[in-house]
């Protein structure tokens, strides 16, 4: 079972790294994302406390799925506003 549980969380923590910036995300997948992480954090250390789950996700440098987004939206809008791209200059004056 602990294969099973670190493959789903690698998973979806991969899809969290990448796949939301090409992706749009509403409030159910954010969600259904931060439970299937939560969810896995308390299958592998066996624990049951969302509160115990989440002291494991910061010690393992998991942050919450809506500041991954968050960040990432962040840093794309900052090397959007820098890019020197015509088009990018075009769409930022519109």
């Amino acid at each position: 079972m602990m294969i099973l549980d670190s493959g789903l969380l690698f998973w979806a923590t991969l899809y969290v790294t990448y796949c939301t910036k090409v992706c749009s995300t509403n409030n159910f997948d954010v969600l259904s994302l931060q439970c299937l992480i939560d969810t896995c954090y308390g299958k592998i250390f066996n624990v049951k406390s969302k509160n115990v789950v989440h002291e494991c996700e910061t010690e393992f440098g998991v942050f919450p799925v809506t500041d991954v987004i968050d960040i990432k939206n962040r840093k794309f809008l900052v090397k959007y506003d820098l890019s020197g791209n015509l088009l990018c200059q075009l769409c930022k004056k519109l």
